[in-house]
């Protein structure tokens, strides 16, 4: 597999953690904050004082 399929293939999975870390947000209102992780950037799943959750991508 070429570096251009790799990183396409990362990427997908980056974005499927999201979603996937969203929902179990969702299902379990206990879990306050997650971050995932793809090359130089940080994507920071929170919960505000009302329990809301946000995101939040930073550049690292």
């Amino acid at each position: 597999m070429n570096k251009r399929q790799r990183k396409k293939h990362a990427y997908k999975k980056y974005i499927r953690d999201i979603f996937e870390g969203y929902e179990k947000m969702l299902a379990d209102p206990a879990i306050d904050e997650l971050h995932f992780t793809y090359l130089k950037e940080t994507t920071f799943l929170e919960r505000d004082a009302q329990r809301k959750i946000h995101f939040t991508t930073r550049e690292k």
